[in-house]
């Protein structure tokens, strides 16, 4: 039980931002990522071949919101390219502290003009620090994809804000170095 709650604990912000950005409601992914711990807990036992619990959580939360939207009568197909990437917001944490409001909204800003699965592709592996191999298999798509999305995304978003900000500080905050 204990590990359990440190599980949901660990992850529930991340899963309930992503399943938001699918089903474009924060209300109806509270209620996914919900069945998304109900289902981890009913099948606990089950689960112990699972290599990669953080995938399987997210891989879960995403067919669970799939599902809601097949229920919805939405198409799957268009689901993961109209995402509300506003649910995708990066919390500011001890880092982004040590950036300016301002500098922080300009990246931001950077962030979300960038194409939806490419957002979601960087989000994924810089604010919920998942790996490319666990991301390609998330969104069913090469390592090899994800490599290039990211760095379309960091391209875009350095020459962005590179008007405004050192190249030093870019990358900083876009943990470039991880």
């Amino acid at each position: 039980m204990q590990a359990y709650n440190e599980l949901y604990l660990a992850l529930c912000g991340q899963l309930l931002r992503f399943s938001a950005a699918i089903v474009s409601s924060f209300h109806l992914a509270e209620e996914v990522i919900s069945d998304v711990f109900i289902t981890v807990w009913q099948k606990r036992h089950q689960l112990k071949h699972v290599e990669n619990p953080v995938v399987y959580l997210y891989v879960t939360a995403k067919n669970l919101s799939l599902n809601y939207l097949q229920q919805s009568r939405r198409h799957l197909h268009e689901s993961l390219e109209l995402l509300d990437t506003s649910a995708f917001q990066i919390a500011p944490d001890a880092e982004a502290g040590m950036i300016s409001a301002e500098v922080s909204q300009k990246i931001e800003s950077a962030i979300r003009n960038l194409p939806p699965r490419c957002q979601l592709i960087f989000r994924l592996i810089k604010h919920d620090r998942l790996s490319y191999r666990e991301v390609a298999d998330l969104l069913d798509i090469s390592t090899k994809t994800v490599d290039a999305q990211l760095s379309v995304a960091i391209k875009k978003i350095t020459a962005a804000v590179r008007l405004d900000l050192s190249g030093e500080l870019v990358a900083s905050y876009l943990h470039l170095d991880s």
